[in-house]
């Protein structure tokens, strides 16, 4: 055995690198599918690790202005038991408060308060139980117990809450940690909600509980139903039923039902759309690769065939040159089992720090060791069979000692078909990513602030009472010696979304709007772009393009600019204000790179609710060289103001923008990469099959160049022909792309057919090819005559 396998390696020499590329790509393609069909099979189940129900579930809740999933009330998802195609509904109410662990008092902890009928609707895990629910018993996170008790029983635990002690039933299991992106630390009984009602409440706080936007909801249905119906007949029963009044507003967000127990149902489609994204490049990565063996192995094929037939003529067995080729390909197949496993484990660790996968898979992503095993033995077999191909041909043709080594007619037919074919992928893959790189360029364009300007995000752990003076309401304080604005919420996350607005002479149903409260310097430091120009003040609102030309539409006005001077009613929970539009800004990203431009209504800091406006914290913005320097400048304000307040630097305001798009980001990464190893190994294998395809044809080469042919003219004819084929190449692509282009849309939001960004892509593989094919042509050809005729 060892013979054949030191005689097969020689059969690669002048090829060993081409071979090197193709296992070791082998080796990657079998991790990386691997990889990605585990991710699809896990993102195909509709529910967590921890939900032990099988029968159809819904998740109930409200879908914001942003497009990102919010709580809804009790109300609402009670709701949904009137429909006839739901059995029971269930619901978690989130929030946060301080629990005391023996006599060191804890704040900022998470409490997710349920329903007796969430235990059966999700059939969740011990220690849940109905006699746990009963008894009003808590229930700790796997973070929270290891965190903030160092008790060694749980016996030995003292919490409190509400200054009552709670019972002990057990610790939830690690996956349980999470509720969607909410970090959950102590799990009660919804019973508890009621030493939380405000005192005003006192009288009604059903009303309190079940009105408070505050919830998630689960339905068990009765049998399987598109959840578009369900969502229609849903949405329709919240029209027609009145809400009781004295309570929270209705948000007026849109009601949302998600296929499944599924809190992270943006995550899950943005990795579902990258998962599938990254399966077609595999299989065009693994189309290249195994297209690449065959061309190989039918070159060896095309110079050993001589040999096997020798063989054959001597008196050799077929079935001993069947297993002398498995044996002179043992180092492959070692290559691949040693190789690929290694890649698998850097490939978990690189996507374990990636922040999406992290956030989603709370436990952590897991390997499907079967998924991969099956990856590796369906390759394996592929090259072994490819690894046969010098045995083609060889039971229909006669020995003969005449010269060998030249392709016939059908072999350069199946040759160049291959190559049109590994063309069209390489044109279609640089076409995707020149579209993908040149949709994220767009997006990155929208982003107009300044590279030194710099927010800072307050971190609270306690209730606070908070007065701002009236410099920093006025935009006159500055900290170490620069100007500084403030919002009531961060930019990329409206604050006070629950306000409602109409006009004064419009006594009609008031709509939803999106509020940030902002100090009178906001839109100037922050080189907002005025349409209409005015100060903020405490009376007036500015408004945006979009809702500017809303409010034409609405009062039937000739243009949005006449908007100007109109007073609108402000509304929100217990809180009724008039203000007048004086001025009109541009659209801002206040929603992300991917959302469309939205309503929205800029008012003074000032004229924050006054229920509220004590307890919330202002974001702070500066222009500066020097953001540490500000940063501990303002830390030392909100020290004097509360030892619970404290500031954090979000970096530049651009950059938080940007990352408002992790999907589009990671989508472009992970097609750019895919895409360049694709380049890279079509570059080793082109060049590989052009010297070859060259060599070949080197007797009739000398011969040509012997009766007075010359070399440039040779080496013009051999890149006319491979332009040819890159021109047919370009034309299949092209109508792949053009057949897709509808799918693109549907799952990227961008149009593959771009005719500026088509003609650089079929530009760019064109020069690739010449370039190839004139290194590949001049290797042979730099040979003398006499030395080209010696073969």
């Amino acid at each position: 055995m060892l013979f054949d396998v030191k005689y097969g390696w020689r059969q690669w020499r002048g090829q060993r690198g081409i071979w090197a590329v193709l296992i070791i790509s082998l080796c990657l393609f079998c991790s990386l599918i691997g990889f990605v069909t585990n991710l699809l099979w896990l993102l195909s189940s509709d529910r967590p690790q921890w939900v032990n129900q099988t029968s159809p579930l819904i998740t109930v809740a409200n879908q914001d202005f942003n497009g990102n999933l919010q709580p809804t009330s009790e109300y609402d998802i009670a709701l949904l038991q009137q429909l006839s195609a739901v059995q029971t509904v269930a619901s978690v109410a989130v929030q946060t408060a301080v629990v005391s662990v023996g006599i060191k008092e804890i704040p900022g902890l998470r409490i997710g308060f349920y329903t007796d009928t969430l235990l059966p609707l999700l059939g969740l895990p011990e220690p849940f139980s109905q006699q746990g629910f009963e008894a009003k018993k808590a229930i700790l996170s796997s973070q929270f117990w290891h965190k903030h008790t160092n008790a060694k029983a749980l016996s030995q635990l003292s919490l409190y809450y509400q200054n009552q002690v709670l019972p002990i039933a057990g610790v939830a299991p690690a996956s349980m940690d999470k509720l969607g992106n909410i970090q959950i630390d102590l799990w009660l009984p919804d019973s508890y909600l009621l030493l939380d009602v405000p005192q005003m409440f006192t009288d009604n706080p059903a009303l309190y509980i079940n009105s408070k936007g505050n919830r998630y909801g689960f339905a068990l249905l009765n049998k399987a139903i598109p959840i578009t119906q369900l969502q229609q007949a849903y949405s329709t029963l919240r029209q027609q039923t009145p809400r009781p009044q004295g309570g929270f507003i209705d948000s007026q967000f849109t009601s949302w039902l998600i296929d499944g127990v599924e809190l992270k149902p943006i995550e899950r489609d943005m990795l579902h759309k990258q998962a599938w994204i990254l399966m077609v490049l595999l299989v065009c990565f693994g189309f290249i690769i195994f297209s690449s063996i065959v061309s190989a192995y039918m070159q060896q094929g095309i110079v050993r065939q001589s040999e096997m037939q020798l063989k054959l003529a001597l008196g050799g067995d077929k079935k001993q040159l069947i297993s002398q080729l498995f044996k002179e390909n043992i180092p492959a197949f070692a290559a691949l089992i040693i190789i690929a496993p290694i890649l698998v484990y850097g490939i978990l660790q690189y996507v374990s720090h990636i922040p999406v996968y992290r956030s989603y898979f709370v436990t952590g992503l897991s390997f499907n060791l079967g998924l991969w095993v099956a990856a590796v033995t369906i390759s394996v077999s592929l090259y072994w069979l490819c690894a046969q191909i010098p045995m083609l041909g060889i039971m229909t043709t006669q020995f003969s000692r005449g010269q060998r080594g030249q392709m016939t007619k059908a072999q350069q037919r199946m040759s160049q078909l291959t190559l049109v074919a590994q063309l069209t992928v390489i044109v279609s893959v640089i076409i995707l990513s020149l579209v993908l790189s040149f949709s994220e360029w767009q997006k990155y364009q929208k982003v107009s602030f300044l590279p030194d300007l710099y927010s800072y995000e307050p971190k609270v752990t306690s209730p606070l009472s908070l007065a701002l003076t009236a410099q920093q309401l006025e935009g006159q304080w500055q900290v170490a010696g620069k100007a500084v604005a403030l919002s009531s919420a961060r930019f990329t996350a409206l604050g006070d979304q629950g306000l409602q607005y109409n006009t004064s002479n419009n006594s009609g149903i008031s709509k939803p709007i999106n509020g940030l409260y902002v100090s009178s310097n906001f839109f100037d430091l922050l080189g907002i772009k005025y349409l209409i120009p005015a100060t903020l003040t405490t009376n007036s609102v500015t408004v945006n393009r979009t809702m500017a030309s809303q409010l034409a539409d609405e009062l039937n006005l000739n243009h949005w600019q006449d908007i100007q001077g109109i007073t609108l009613n402000v509304t929100g929970f217990y809180y009724q204000k008039q203000f007048t539009i004086t001025a009109i800004v541009e659209d801002q990203l206040h929603f992300g790179l991917n959302q469309s431009p939205s309503p929205v209504m800029y008012l003074h800091l000032s004229a924050q609710n006054p229920l509220f406006a004590h307890r919330i914290a202002p974001v702070f913005y500066s222009r500066t060289a020097n953001p540490e320097l500000v940063g501990s400048r303002i830390n030392e304000w909100a020290s004097l103001q509360s030892t619970h307040l404290s500031y954090i630097s979000n970096g530049t305001l651009a950059q938080q923008i940007i990352n408002t798009d992790p999907a589009g980001k990671l989508l472009f990464i992970t097609s750019f990469a895919m895409a360049i190893m694709i380049c890279l190994l079509v570059v080793f294998t082109l060049y590989y099959r052009f010297h070859f395809a060259v060599k070949v044809q080197q007797l009739k080469l000398a011969i040509l160049l012997a009766v007075g042919g010359q070399k440039n003219t040779l080496m013009l004819h051999i890149i006319r022909l491979n332009v040819s084929l890159m021109a047919i190449a370009a034309l299949c692509a092209g109508i792949l792309m053009l057949a897709i282009d509808d799918y693109s849309i549907s799952l990227l939001g961008v149009s593959m057919w771009q005719p500026m960004l088509w003609l650089y892509g079929i530009v760019f593989c064109t020069l690739l090819i010449i370039a190839i094919t004139f290194l590949a042509a001049k290797r042979i050809l730099r040979h003398s005559i006499s030395r080209l005729l010696q073969g």
